[in-house]
């Protein structure tokens, strides 16, 4: 039996198939599109390797239309979804980028990989500087189309309008400011970018994550406020109160506890409500299993163990 990366190996190359097509690419690239969209939602989370299949299908595909935008987009978006394919979402991104040179979003992506999934602020910083200029022409062109009268041109789909951030955020990337408001605000811009999928799927449940990461760091500093003036820990997390200190809302609706994980320095909280929460929507949205994440605590993994 055939199985998924099997069929993608047994495609031509885009070349081979912009002759063997002819003159009907775009319908072909429609096509190829289609297939790796409905087996990325089958097969995501599972344990199928749908990741050596995807990457050629999304190429071939824009090989076919160098203008397939959503292609580009929603492409690079799933193959960067569980940390795995980084490398292949930036070429598919930046290809993107090189056909469609007005597109804010590609820069925009891959400053987003570089900084989230690659820790390398200095090129995140750069591609977010690129994706702030090219949103910056594409407000004037706008703005040129609106003086002219040509309202047709003027006007943006919401998801394509460029957010006012872009350059604030580029200049955030090159000082010390916390990696987890930065990475809520990637985050945000890519749930209003992404169409109802399991992508935008995951990509909520990491806002979620973050938020609470948020909450938990800012907890953590609490808890330091109190040390620092008792030279201890208070017995319970709640007991900071005793000097008119309060603990920021847990996000998921739980309680601050100590964190008892083998690893956890002292002091380290973690929410009553984590696992509960979290193996809930893993579960309902079939996302994986609940692991360790890289800011310490628990965390989502996209492949079940």
């Amino acid at each position: 039996m055939i199985g998924v990366a099997d069929e993608a190996q047994y495609l031509p190359s885009g070349r081979f198939l912009k002759v063997a097509s002819l003159g009907y690419e775009s319908l072909f690239a429609d096509l190829l599109w289609l297939r790796a969209t409905a087996m990325f939602g089958e097969r995501y989370g599972s344990s199928q390797d749908w990741h050596l299949w995807l990457y050629h299908m999304i190429n071939l595909s824009t090989d076919l239309d160098p203008q397939f935008r959503a292609a580009y987009k929603y492409g690079g978006t799933m193959l960067r979804i569980d940390g795995r394919l980084v490398d292949q979402s930036n070429l598919i991104f930046q290809k993107g980028s090189e056909a469609l040179p007005g597109e804010w979003y590609f820069p925009f992506a891959i400053a987003m990989n570089y900084f989230l999934y690659k820790e390398d602020r200095r090129l995140a910083a750069l591609y977010m500087e690129q994706a702030a200029r090219v949103a910056r022409q594409a407000e004037q062109v706008a703005e040129q189309a609106r003086e002219a009268g040509d309202l047709d041109a003027a006007a943006l789909d919401p998801r394509r309008a460029p957010p006012a951030y872009l350059a604030n955020l580029a200049a955030s990337l090159h000082s010390d400011v916390d990696q987890l408001d930065v990475g809520l605000s990637f985050l945000e811009e890519e749930r209003r970018q992404l169409p109802p999928s399991a992508a935008r799927d995951a990509v909520e449940v990491k806002i979620l994550e973050t938020h609470y990461l948020i909450a938990r760091r800012d907890a953590g500093a609490v808890i330091e406020q109190f040390r620092a003036r008792e030279g201890a820990l208070p017995e319970q997390p709640s007991d900071v109160s005793r000097l008119g200190l309060s603990l920021p809302e847990d996000p998921l609706g739980g309680r601050w506890l100590w964190d008892t994980a083998s690893n956890a320095a002292p002091g380290s909280l973690v929410s009553s409500a984590y696992v509960a929460v979290f193996s809930a929507i893993v579960r309902d949205k079939g996302l994986g299993s609940i692991g360790r994440g890289t800011h310490g605590g628990q965390g989502i993994d996209a492949e079940p163990r």
